[in-house]
């Protein structure tokens, strides 16, 4: 089964998708909506405030990736669907084969892991819906590439919620945990109404624009 979806989903001999597809998956397209996550989360705060979130999105890359490369890769030894010698050749390849272990997927696991923390930092309906449309953006590109086979994505996208999740309950529990040094610490790093409704429409609007920026 996992192979069949693989097969479904991997490639449609068209280079606009090809194009759009490894733009998705790539790091640097998603530059710009990390610069304004940052200063979205740092405007209008001290550094007080603001360091208790932005620490929280470095642990959660950190952890997401040590986790899914370092822990986990090399102790399933899974490899890649492009380097599989059963199917290898029968797979369109448009970004090259990587190289690695598959099992789970690194992007599939840091893109959900911050999906899930800022969607619990900020509290807002449809930024949520747009950070994980935007994390199975990149799951989807993936498999399309044939770098990870669709388990590699989902079990990462779990392994991201999971991470995700807890970092950010855990670092609430530190700071209210704490929070007789001083009260407006706390309020001000983890609260339902911590972040203006222009600011969520700031970022909806990067991510609009990157992802309008990939087809042109």
């Amino acid at each position: 089964m996992d192979r069949q979806i693989l097969f479904l989903l991997n490639g449609c001999d068209n280079m606009f998708m090809d194009h759009i597809m490894i733009s998705l998956s790539s790091t640097a397209t998603w530059t710009l909506m990390l610069l304004v996550t940052i200063y979205i989360i740092a405007k209008d705060r001290q550094i007080s405030q603001s360091l208790p979130m932005l620490f929280g999105i470095a642990i959660c890359i950190l952890l997401a990736d040590q986790i899914s490369s370092t822990l986990l890769k090399p102790y399933f030894h899974r490899l890649r669907p492009g380097l599989e010698p059963e199917i290898m050749y029968s797979l369109r390849v448009a970004a090259g084969r990587g190289g690695g272990y598959s099992f789970p997927s690194s992007h599939a696991t840091n893109v959900f892991a911050i999906a899930t923390y800022l969607s619990l930092v900020f509290r807002h309906r449809l930024t949520a819906i747009s950070l994980y449309f935007w994390a199975i953006l990149v799951g989807i590109s993936r498999i399309y590439l044939a770098m990870h086979y669709p388990s590699d994505v989902l079990c990462g996208a779990v392994l991201g919620v999971v991470i995700g999740m807890t970092v950010y309950y855990v670092g609430k529990y530190i700071l209210k945990r704490y929070n007789h040094v001083s009260r407006k610490y706390y309020s001000s790093a983890f609260t339902k109404s911590g972040f203006a409704t222009t600011d969520m429409y700031l970022l909806l609007a990067t991510m609009s624009l990157t992802l309008l920026w990939i087809i042109i």
